[in-house]
């Protein structure tokens, strides 16, 4: 059996025969008839050409001719299809090669029409991303489409500084810079400062900014202050935080996450609300927050007043055993986690839970004290 039998199957063995036995070689009939195979699975040949059996005594020549004619008519077509990408105003193309289209989509349409299948920023569902990762997290991307191949890849970066945040293929795979570099050619960094460059980038860019400001502060979106401050601006965010200091949630998270420090002027807000204030004394303070304390907020409720003498005081809080007497269960815990021995205030109330008495019990008789 002969080279050619293993590689086709017997449809295409007599035409392939033919042509190897007049001395074309293999491996460029093998070429050749892959092409023509991928044609007609777009449905791009039609008539009696697209039969096998048609080129069966056609010579070599002729077959290469109506290949290299109907590649010719793809690539015309998608030249075209180019071109109209080209004049989008929802597009910035950053550089256009014989083998690579690099641009900028500038609206989820563009991004849906340009992108890959598999990325989240151009689905056609309900679950786009586009808007969120341009309006909202205030990035940019940069698609890289083959001309030649159905290769696609994405970069991501952020507006204010640059800094790129993610390199995609076409299935959605993570990928490193140098990979990117080799496979395209394209250094990501400078096509990143390339755009940065664009001034219609610029100017739309900075308008979503400011349009994204003007919202927060005239709606006042704390959480979307957060995000701006640490995502988008990475620091302070001077404009925004006495809108923050009016949130206890969200000035916590600040001080934590942006400042990384106490945070005086939100502190009396925090102090407010118990939830918080043993969040920002156990990851802000990382200590006791006597100020706090002094208002007994959080002295007064059962669970947040054990966590904080666990986690905070490191001890036992005779100012929070009051509330923590209160609950069978706190009671115990207490007991159990930070006196580490008997809990004579809270012993009725747990007598009275048929849970957590037999627990209490078998604890103390543990530790010999029942």
């Amino acid at each position: 059996m002969r080279a050619y039998e293993f590689l086709f199957e017997d449809i295409w063995s007599d035409v392939v025969a033919n042509w190897v036995n007049t001395g074309i070689d293999l491996l460029t009939v093998e070429a050749n008839v892959n092409k023509f195979k991928q044609l007609k699975n777009k449905n791009l040949i039609t008539g009696t050409e697209k039969d096998i059996q048609y080129w069966k005594n056609k010579p070599f020549d002729q077959f290469v001719a109506f290949i290299d004619a109907n590649v010719a008519k793809l690539d015309a077509t998608k030249g075209a299809k180019r071109a109209k990408i080209k004049m989008s105003t929802d597009e910035i193309v950053l550089d256009d090669t014989p083998d690579w289209l690099v641009v900028v989509p500038l609206s989820m349409a563009a991004s849906q029409k340009l992108g890959g299948t598999m990325w989240c920023t151009s689905t056609r569902s309900s679950n786009n991303l586009f808007d969120y990762y341009t309006l909202d997290v205030l990035t940019s991307l940069i698609y890289i489409i083959s001309k030649t191949t159905d290769e696609k890849y994405a970069i991501r970066f952020q507006n204010k500084t640059g800094d790129v945040v993610e390199f995609r293929d076409k299935n959605n795979f993570d990928l490193c810079r140098s990979e990117l570099q080799a496979i395209t050619g394209f250094s990501a960094l400078q096509l990143v400062d390339q755009c940065r460059a664009n001034k219609k980038w610029q100017e739309i860019t900075w308008g979503i900014e400011q349009k994204r400001i003007e919202k927060i502060l005239q709606t006042g979106d704390t959480k979307g202050a957060y995000n701006y401050a640490k995502d988008v601006i990475q620091g302070r965010w001077p404009e925004g935080e006495k809108l923050l200091a009016s949130d206890p949630v969200w000035a916590f998270y600040y001080a934590n996450d942006v400042i990384k420090g106490r945070w005086p002027e939100a502190e009396k807000v925090i102090a407010s609300d118990p939830n918080w204030v043993y969040e920002y004394a156990r990851d802000v303070i990382k200590g006791r927050w006597p100020e706090a304390e002094a208002e007994a907020v959080i002295a007064s409720n059962p669970a947040l007043a054990f966590y904080y003498a666990r986690d905070v005081i490191k001890g036992s809080w005779p100012e929070g055993e009051e509330a923590i007497a209160s609950d069978p269960y706190w009671a115990y815990k207490y007991a159990l986690n930070v006196i580490k021995g008997r809990f004579p205030e809270g012993e009725k109330v747990i007598a009275s839970d048929p849970k957590w008495a037999p627990e209490y019990k078998d604890f103390l008789k543990s530790i010999g004290e029942e």
